[in-house]
């Protein structure tokens, strides 16, 4: 614990779903706390992000070696532990806010940095309001990242370009499979995409075009209703010209009445219910298979589009890296409740840099498919949509691998001793 009086201690944590290179991001963060020790003093990482905060759950990364931090470049996951839970609104639960400004008083942090989407972003800055209303000033700055693609005011969100690259690799592969396959076996597949209310990932399979131009492909975002007719006849359509058809659809689908065509669950909690997603890829795989009275496949990626490694997008792991620098610079100029997004300064060659946008502003907003980039019927991508993905997925990474396999064995840390009576951080 550092016990000056001077809140110049840096606090980093990882919040909500993963990414391929979210870790590249705290890797961003550390390395330039490092650089600056004239400004700032420990470095400390919260487990499991928020919870961890409330916890104390901390461990200590402020002399991490080069060879931790290469590793942490390369792996998946999130080394710090992400963690699905926010406070509390201040009013039912003052207990969290006080609990996380007793743990930054106890180890003099200044400095916020929250990795994560948008929800994070309102934790972030409820956090920061809170400590300085209260006389203990933090400068609190967002970290971007989402595989969803969904935070608004950026060109893009780092994580995205490795997902989107490793489902349409993947689609890819299970196209030609199928193709090879049709004639005595299967002649449709459907992969089912996360991205939960927003189609970007799914939009993200029609990169195979730039493989198979004439490739009969359908693709249902987000934001479009499904009409079960229409989806029938067109792949009628598509196996009398090609023999099979593939099809790539968002867990978040809705029918024309606005309902999602399929809930995995709901957990229930005091403040707010919290809905997962998943199964439609299923469930339209049976509708073909009783239509056409023949076998369908259908592939759920699931975690393996957040976390594969393997192939991330030397495009996105160079925003991700550039996106925790970003965060401490700010940081640094002294802004305060803000979040560093993307802006593309040139499509060709892609170049981009960051902009600092209100905390606040981004966490109430949702980037959506824009209708530019789904054709009429709601069931394809257009080329405006191409141009886009395009440059997102460009690039590789060496990928160091130990008897046979990726070397990303768990990286683990040693918590800090508890200097605070304990606290149990729950969900109500």
């Amino acid at each position: 614990m550092n016990n000056t009086s001077q809140n110049n201690n840096v606090l980093y944590a990882q919040a909500g779903g993963v990414t391929a290179v979210i870790n590249t991001s705290a890797a961003g963060v550390i390395e330039t706390v490092q650089a600056n020790p004239h400004i700032f003093g420990r470095c400390y990482a919260a487990i499991n992000g928020i919870k961890g905060v409330l916890e104390e759950d901390m461990v200590d990364v402020t002399n991490m070696d080069t060879e931790t931090l290469e590793h942490l470049k390369r792996q998946p996951g999130a080394v710090f532990k992400a963690c699905r839970f926010d406070l509390d609104p201040i009013e039912h639960n003052t207990a969290q806010y006080d609990r996380v400004l007793e743990v930054f008083k106890a180890y003099n942090i200044g400095y916020f940095f929250y990795n994560g989407g948008n929800g994070s972003m309102v934790t972030a800055q409820k956090v920061a309001d809170y400590c300085g209303e209260r006389g203990h000033k933090v400068i609190c700055v967002g970290v971007a990242k989402t595989i969803d693609n969904d935070m608004d005011l950026s060109h893009c969100s780092p994580g995205f370009g490795s997902a989107a690259k490793y489902l349409a690799s993947s689609f890819l592969e299970a196209t030609l499979d199928i193709q090879s396959m049709y004639q005595t076996s299967s002649k449709f597949f459907i992969l089912e995409a996360m991205g939960r209310n927003t189609g970007w990932l799914t939009i993200a399979a029609g990169l195979v075009k730039d493989v198979i131009p004439d490739v009969p492909i359908i693709i249902l975002p987000a934001e479009r209703a499904f009409n079960q007719t229409a989806f029938i006849a067109r792949i009628e359509t598509l196996i009398a010209q090609h023999g099979y058809c593939v099809c790539c659809v968002s867990e978040g689908l809705r029918d024309e009445h606005g309902q999602y065509l399929s809930i995995a669950s709901v957990e229930h909690t005091h403040e707010r219910d919290y809905t997962q997603l998943g199964g439609v890829g299923a469930q339209l795989s049976h509708l073909v298979s009783e239509h056409l009275n023949s076998k369908t496949h259908c592939a759920v990626p699931d975690y393996l589009q957040r976390s594969a490694s393997h192939i991330v997008s030397l495009t996105d792991w160079q925003m991700a890296y550039d996106a925790g620098v970003a965060s401490v610079n700010a940081a640094i100029n002294g802004e305060h409740g803000v979040l560093p997004v993307v802006k593309m300064c040139s499509c060709t060659p892609f170049n981009w840099q960051f902009e600092s946008v209100n905390l606040v502003a981004v966490a109430d907003l949702e980037k959506t498919v824009p209708d530019e980039f789904i054709t009429a019927d709601g069931m394809d991508i257009t080329p405006a949509a191409l141009d886009y993905l395009r440059p997102l997925v460009q690039g590789e990474r060496p990928v160091k691998f130990k008897n046979g396999l990726p070397d990303i064995a768990p990286l683990n840390f040693k918590k800090l001793s508890k200097q605070l009576p304990e606290f149990i951080a729950v969900k109500y």
